[in-house]
Formats: C-alpha cells, sequence, structure tokens
C-alpha cells in the first residue's frame, strides 16, 4: 500500500510538472498577478503570450474575460464571456450574468441569473434581486424628455469623474496625461484640478493646488458653504502592509489650501470615501464598508461639531442602502438625497438615485433618475449647479467599452426640444465638438474654424492601433484547428487587398497590418474560407475590433458529407421583424423531423440582422428571433439540450451591405436570417 502511495505521489507530480511546462512563463506569471487581484498586469501578460503565438486554454481565456470584468471593460467582458459560455461554471457563470446585465442585455442577463439559480451559485434572495432589476429596465427603456445628458466641455485626459461646483468654477478629479505611473488597473493617478466658468463656457483646466499632489489618486470631494473646508478622499499606507481609502480635510487660507486632517471616522479596519456636506453645514454624508452595513458599501451620515469633531455614524437605513453599492451621496439646498446604487432597481451598474428628506437625518421615497441620467454603465456623481437647479454635472463611463469615466453636463431641453421629444435610440446628443454613432462610440471631432495652414497637421500616434491581426480558425464541430484556412483582409472603402495569407497546422496566422491603414475610422471586410470542406465566414469591422476577434478565434462550420449532416448543414431560416416567415418555419419544420430522428445531434442556431438601426436593438432582436425558434422547435418536441439559440446581431453579413450602404430591401433582408450550425454530437 506505501509503495503504491508513493507511486501515485510521483505520477502526480509529473503530470503537474507536464501542465506547468505546458504553460508559457507569460501565462504563469499572469496566472500569479491574477490570483493577486493585480487584473491590469494579469492581462497584459496573458496578451503578451497571445501575441507571441501560444494556444491559450479555455481556462487562461476565461480569465482574460474576468480580468475585463474587473477592469470594468463590460463590453470586452461580454464579448469573451459570451464566446465561452459552455465552459463556464460556478463564479465564471454569475460573473457572465452580470457582464450581460452590464452590457445592457437584460433578457439575457436574467436567462443566465435564473440558471445560476438552478445551479446554487450566489446569494439566492440577491440573484432574485437582481432579475427584479432586470425585469424592471425591460419595462422602463424610455427617457425623461425635459433634460439632455452630454460629455462636457472640459478638457482632461481620458478619466475624470467626481466634480463639484467652488467659487466661480468646478473642481474635479482628473490625469495629468503625461505620467507613466499607472494604479493596479492601468489607469493614470487622478489629482485634483480646477477650470473657471465663463459665459457659460469651461475654461481650461488648471491643478487646484501643488499642496494636494500625492503618489495616489485624490478625489470625490465636497466643501463647506463658506468654501473654507474641504473634504476628499485619498488612498493611504496601514500597518501590515495594506490600504484603505479614508477622508481628509483641508482649509483655505485666503491663498492656498493647506494643514490636511485624517477625519476621526476613519479605521484601518474599512474605508470612508465620497464625503458629501449638507447646505446648511450640520451633517457630513460618506460611503463607508465598516461592519454592520447592509451590502458593500453603505451611505452614512455623522454630525459636524464646531470644535472640527464628528460625532457617531449613523447608518441610513434600508431604505437607502441595500446588499449592493451605495456611494457618491449629494444633498441638494432643498435637502434632498442624490445617491449611486447598483443595488436598487436600475439599468444596470451605477445608477443615479433620489430620496426625499423626511426630516432630521431620515430620507426615503428613492426613485430612479432614469434615462438620459442613467444608463446600463456606471452612472454616478451628480451634482446642482448652486445657482440653477436644472442644471448640473454627473461622472459616467457610458462611452466607448466603458473603461474610462468622463463628466457630463446636464442641462434642460429647449421648449423646441421638448416638443420634438427625444430619440429612444440615442442617449446623449452631439455637444462640445464631439458627435456619436448610435453605440455611444465618438465618431468626429469638429474643429473650429481657424486660418489656414495656422497650426500644422498633428501627427497621428499609431500605436494605439493594432499593428496585425493575428487569430486561430476552429471547426466548430470539434473545435479542432483548420490549416490552411485562407484569410483576406480588404479596405471595405474600396475593395482593395490590404493583407492576406493561410492559417498554420495550429489553425494560427498572423498579418501585419500596414501602417497606412492603421487610422481612425478605417474598417475592413475579413474573409475567411477553406475550400468546399467548410462554410466560409465574412464580417466587417472596425480596425478596434480586430483585438477582440484575435482573441475569440473564428470558427467555421465544417459541410458534412452525407454519412453524417448534409441534410441540414446549410438550413437558412429567413424572418422579417421578429416573425419567423412562412418559409421559416417549414425549414424549421424540415430541421425538427431531423432532430427528432437524431436526437444525438445538438445544433446552434445563429440569428443574425442587417445593418441598419440601433447595434445594440440588432443584437437584441437577433437573440429573440434565435429563442423564437428554439420555441417552435421544442412544440415539435426537440428537446432544449438538443439546441443553443445564438443572437449576433449585424456582424456577420452576408453580403456587401454594411452599415451606411445604399441597398434594396431584398438585399437588407438577405442577411435577416437564422443560420443552423451543426455544434457537437451527444454521447449515445
Amino acid at each position: 500500500m506505501k509503495s503504491i502511495n508513493i507511486t501515485s505521489f510521483i505520477l502526480l507530480l509529473f503530470l503537474i510538472s507536464n501542465v506547468a511546462m505546458g504553460q508559457s512563463r507569460q501565462v504563469r506569471r499572469g496566472n500569479s498577478f491574477f490570483e493577486d487581484g493585480e487584473y491590469f498586469k494579469a492581462l497584459e501578460m496573458f496578451e503578451e503570450a497571445r501575441d507571441a503565438g501560444e494556444d491559450l486554454s479555455v481556462q487562461t481565456r476565461i480569465r482574460i474575460a474576468n480580468c475585463y470584468y474587473e477592469l470594468n471593460n463590460i463590453d470586452e467582458a461580454f464579448n469573451l464571456f459570451m464566446e465561452l459560455e459552455d465552459n463556464l461554471k460556478g463564479q465564471d457563470l454569475f460573473t457572465y450574468a452580470s457582464a450581460t446585465h452590464g452590457f445592457g442585455f437584460y433578457q439575457g442577463a436574467i436567462d443566465l441569473y435564473n440558471e445560476c439559480l438552478d445551479k446554487g451559485i450566489g446569494n439566492p434572495a440577491q440573484i432574485r434581486e437582481l432579475i427584479r432589476s432586470c425585469e424592471w429596465a425591460l419595462e422602463n427603456d424610455s427617457f425623461v424628455t425635459d433634460f439632455l445628458v452630454n460629455p462636457s466641455e472640459l478638457l482632461t485626459f481620458g478619466q475624470s469623474f467626481g466634480i463639484q461646483y467652488y467659487k466661480n468654477g468646478v473642481v474635479y478629479s482628473s490625469s495629468s496625461g503625461d505620467s507613466d505611473e499607472v494604479d493596479r488597473y492601468g489607469k493614470e493617478f487622478l489629482n485634483l484640478y480646477y477650470s473657471p466658468i465663463q459665459d457659460g463656457e469651461i475654461q481650461d483646466q488648471r491643478l487646484l493646488s501643488e499642496n494636494l499632489v500625492f503618489d495616489y489618486h485624490v478625489g470625490a470631494i465636497a466643501f463647506t458653504s463658506d468654501e473654507k473646508i474641504m473634504y476628499y478622499t485619498r488612498a493611504v499606507r496601514v500597518r501590515g502592509g495594506g490600504s484603505r481609502i479614508k477622508i481628509f480635510q483641508v482649509t483655505y487660507d485666503g491663498s492656498e489650501w493647506g494643514n490636511e486632517e485624517e477625519l476621526s471616522i476613519n479605521s484601518d479596519n474599512y474605508d470612508c470615501a465620497y464625503p458629501a456636506v449638507t447646505p446648511d453645514d450640520k451633517y457630513l454624508l460618506f460611503s463607508s464598508n465598516m461592519k454592520g452595513g447592509h451590502g458593500g458599501t453603505d451611505l452614512y451620515i455623522v454630525e459636524r461639531r464646531p470644535n472640527g469633531r464628528f460625532g457617531q455614524p449613523q447608518n441610513l437605513g434600508s431604505r437607502i442602502n441595500t446588499f449592493g453599492e451605495e456611494r457618491f451621496p449629494f444633498v441638494s439646498d432643498t435637502y434632498d438625497l442624490y445617491f449611486a446604487s447598483d443595488g436598487h432597481l436600475g439599468f444596470g451598474g451605477l445608477d443615479v438615485f433620489k430620496a426625499i428628506h423626511q426630516g432630521g437625518t431620515s430620507w426615503s421615497d428613492v426613485e430612479n433618475m432614469m434615462k438620459p441620467f442613467n444608463s446600463n454603465k456606471d452612472d454616478f456623481g451628480y451634482v446642482i449647479d448652486p445657482n440653477d437647479p436644472e442644471q448640473g454635472f454627473l461622472s459616467s463611463n457610458r462611452i466607448g467599452n466603458g473603461g474610462t469615466d468622463v463628466i457630463f453636463y446636464v442641462e434642460p431641453r429647449s421648449d423646441e426640444e421638448t416638443e420634438e421629444g427625444s430619440s429612444e435610440e440615442s442617449e446623449m446628443a452631439p455637444m462640445g465638438g464631439l458627435l456619436y454613432d448610435e453605440t455611444g462610440q465618438v465618431v468626429v471631432q469638429e474643429k473650429e474654424q481657424t486660418e489656414p495652414d495656422s497650426e500644422p497637421e498633428p501627427e497621428v500616434d499609431l500605436s494605439q492601433f493594432p499593428d496585425a491581426f493575428s487569430t486561430v480558425v476552429n471547426s466548430t464541430f470539434n473545435g479542432t484547428p483548420i490549416e490552411n484556412a485562407r484569410i483576406v483582409v480588404k479596405d471595405n472603402s474600396n475593395g482593395q487587398i490590404v493583407v492576406q495569407g493561410t492559417t498554420g497546422r495550429n489553425g494560427k496566422i498572423h498579418l501585419i497590418i500596414p501602417d497606412e491603414y492603421r487610422k481612425e475610422g478605417q474598417t475592413f471586410e475579413i474573409s475567411i474560407n477553406k475550400g468546399d470542406d467548410f462554410k466560409g465566414k465574412s464580417m466587417i469591422v472596425d480596425i478596434m475590433e480586430l483585438e477582440q476577434i484575435s482573441q475569440n478565434g473564428v470558427a467555421l462550420t465544417p459541410v458534412f458529407d452525407d454519412v453524417v449532416l448534409d441534410d441540414i448543414g446549410t438550413m437558412v431560416i429567413p424572418y422579417r421583424g421578429e416573425t419567423i416567415t412562412d418559409e421559416g418555419r417549414k425549414i424549421l419544420d424540415k430541421l425538427a423531423v431531423y432532430l427528432n430522428n437524431n436526437p444525438n445531434v445538438v445544433v446552434k442556431l445563429n440569428a443574425h440582422t442587417e445593418a441598419r438601426g440601433n447595434k445594440y436593438n440588432n443584437l437584441l432582436t437577433s437573440q429573440k428571433v434565435a429563442e423564437k425558434a428554439e420555441e417552435f422547435l421544442m412544440t415539435k418536441g426537440i428537446d432544449g439540450q438538443n439546441m443553443i439559440p445564438r443572437g449576433y446581431g449585424e456582424r456577420y453579413l452576408v453580403n456587401n451591405c454594411q452599415r451606411g450602404k445604399l441597398c434594396d430591401e431584398n438585399k437588407h433582408m438577405e442577411n435577416r436570417r437564422i443560420e443552423v450550425v451543426v455544434w457537437k454530437m451527444l454521447n449515445q
């Protein structure tokens, strides 16, 4: 018995060493960083391994998705999790559900949350609240037409938030744009800046005070009514080598800020952050994760005493605080409380809420501020202009992929705009020289009119654009790499071939993108083909989407011979609106007969749309119609385990009718289809 145990132990060590040797140094370092919570560094290592040509395992790709989620790049996390859905379990499945919620795909999130409940993953009570929140978002997807929320004209460098009115301008946290020092999330450290407002226009920024420059982030500020005391949040080292977020105060002597003091409410055992002062200066509100709260971080209120000390913090109670995060309180002149939360019913991420003052230190009647104040991303830090209660600022990461917080301006809609109503296709209107497409991406930055040749054309920083397209091509049937698959990348504007090549034995390819194509707004048509053995694929992508495709890989569906599945490998089911056509139902009838006769076959029902209208709505429509096809087949006796409905929106077009191109209706409708893809075979 002893000799058998020793032999087994040696064999186990051998297997472990082989697994370790199968991972590159970059992946091993990435795993180490990941386990230490250093997600930015972990992502750097994983991507370095991928760029070096390493075939990343499913588990590593799941960790990459988690890194994006922890770095608040929800869109990228959602896309990666969606590709890996069949491999997710436990906490990874719950994180995918949360990313789907944050992406704004509420019905998909409901399905995933229910799957978590069925599998005993997570806290059931909290998950039911999240499901309720998604259901609420589906029922309340409309705009408050009285206000506009647009990107502000503040000249910042990528990251800025936590704005407050001060004297004749505003103070906020922002990065300088010229520092190589970053935090564990890859963000440049923030300092406090001041921008004056003249004739309603925000002027250039300047550092608020040289005395308030620290080695770590500083922000989330509040002023007393006389503007002589300022409270702010910053991270500090504590005994034991860790760090805590604490609130400090400084005083203004008429010329400079100084005399920093740590507030007595702080502790080395918990965080205190996001201070707010009531308009009568009697109380300080803040957020903390101290013991005894209702969830992650709760809102507290504490009395400001004349001697500069503070009373005992009091939790604002369950009417305000939830199992989630409550942050960024602000008390208006009418004593109404505005705050951010991801625990109350909302659209995803942090939403801005309003609570009515009930006297003393009590607030209730919490209500969501609705769109356009809120979005499916993080929206927080709402403050009101002291000279005009209908104007203000808030912070949000709703632009782009969700990785950057910026400051938005809130203003009332004009009478003419109110009469015209607001579009539910867009959550913001152009402002400050910026134009946005329906996904919220900046597409044009208008320039002020200047004299010809007044300034030289600035050089384009090519490092911000991908210099190569690297990916792996696999079979949808069994996941094996496809050798000699031909990939052609064309300039979508003129059809000119940019670069082309074939995959190697491992299904991988690395194509260099010429510098002249590395520019803002560049789109490519990418086609992947492998003779008659596989069904070819074509897609229209923006240059910034190349990295996403590189990470996710490309899968081609085999054309099966008559011994296996040639009866269904080419089935295409048309639909109109969200309704499957009569012709489509006939094709589904044939598919049902086949699946009933071959219960070991699992198919994907991949739904696609044309490239018109709102991209997000197209994604929703495609998912809905894929599920309708699944429901139809279930009425024909097909087991749910034999079908996987997936919506891909407008990503995969079958013709050249990409976004913005004039095509007749029939051509657009060719792209509105459900494709039947053989996914795998069940063990018989």
